[in-house]
């Protein structure tokens, strides 16, 4: 794996949904989760916050870094088992802020659920910068 890669791969959150980046560059990101029964809701389905979870960290990767402002989404259909494909995709990048668009699909590439979010740009500080004044 590569940097960006290792640096995502490193967090909890990613570690606990046992995220697997497929491939990520160019503003796009895919990401394949297992379906866990760990996070199912009472009626046997995967808990709807999943979905936004798992799309957030898609949009994520493929911005190579951002802090969530606003996160929406819509599931079309409930998963109980198998994989979930996440592709995310920064689809307007401003000096402040990012939109982004996520789109989940299972196994045989039925479309699941859709997201989108507006993301401040993380611009990383090198060693000795101080907080602005």
């Amino acid at each position: 794996m590569d940097e960006i890669a290792d640096r995502f791969m490193a967090t909890a959150i990613f570690r606990t949904l046992k995220a697997e980046i497929i491939e990520h560059g160019g503003g796009r990101a895919v990401i394949r989760y297992p379906v866990q029964p760990e996070f199912f809701n009472g009626v046997s389905q995967l808990q709807g916050g999943m979905y936004g979870a798992m799309m957030d960290c898609a949009m994520a990767v493929a911005a190579n870094g951002i802090a969530t402002a606003q996160l929406q989404y819509s599931i079309l259909q409930p998963v109980t088992e198998g994989h979930l494909i996440v592709t995310g995709e920064v689809v307007k990048a401003g000096r402040t802020v990012l939109y982004c668009e996520a789109e989940v699909r299972d196994d045989q590439g039925r479309l699941i659920a859709k997201g989108s979010q507006n993301g401040l740009v993380r611009r990383r500080r090198a060693p000795g910068d101080g907080d602005p004044a």
